[in-house]
């Protein structure tokens, strides 16, 4: 886990004059996990960042960047100049294609995912209610779960959902993925 995530954690926690049990609440964690998370010694999951960043009342960028304040100034984004997400598991990595995402409508990124890469094994992803998810393979295969209703994308083929309706997605075949996600509004 980057070290600055760790500390983002905490720095917005106190800011915001959270408890380590205030913020377990609002997330539906323990403090103690909490702790471990501030203190390295655990990785939180894709959907629990999302927990914490809405605990916290930050975009789960925030949370990687240390700062939820902007003066929107920018609109090119430079290649070398792409946030990164390495997801817990290793076998997935995001870029995020703008910057200052908190102040847009929408969010792209572009994920690599390798073979057995997932979205998260442990609970299906929700968006906040009113969100809206559009994906589209690149290169590859990527398995959908929307609502226990399977759906396996190849390369060209885009997907459009409710980010609210519980979803998750796998890359089960033997070759890298590329994806392009968009969500409405940033959830990152």
């Amino acid at each position: 886990m980057p070290a600055e995530l760790q500390k983002n954690i905490k720095k917005f926690r106190t800011k915001k004059k959270l408890t380590l049990e205030k913020l377990a609440q609002k997330a539906g964690c323990s403090k103690a996990y909490i702790s471990q998370v501030e203190k390295g010694v655990t990785a939180p999951s894709v959907s629990m960042l999302g927990k914490l960043a809405k605990g916290l009342d930050v975009q789960v960028a925030d949370l990687f960047r240390g700062k939820d304040v902007s003066d929107g100034k920018e609109c090119c984004l430079r290649k070398a100049d792409r946030r990164k997400i390495e997801y817990p598991d290793g076998k997935t990595t995001s870029q995020l294609l703008t910057s200052e995402i908190f102040l847009k409508k929408m969010q792209p990124l572009i994920s690599t995912i390798k073979p057995g890469g997932a979205s998260d094994l442990s609970e299906k992803i929700t968006h906040i209610p009113g969100s809206e998810e559009f994906v589209f393979v690149l290169k590859g295969e990527v398995e959908f779960e929307i609502n226990a209703h399977q759906i396996k994308l190849r390369e060209g083929d885009t997907l459009y959902f409710n980010g609210d309706i519980p979803h998750h997605w796998v890359n089960s075949s033997n070759k890298i993925a590329k994806v392009l996600f968009v969500f409405t509004p940033p959830i990152w």
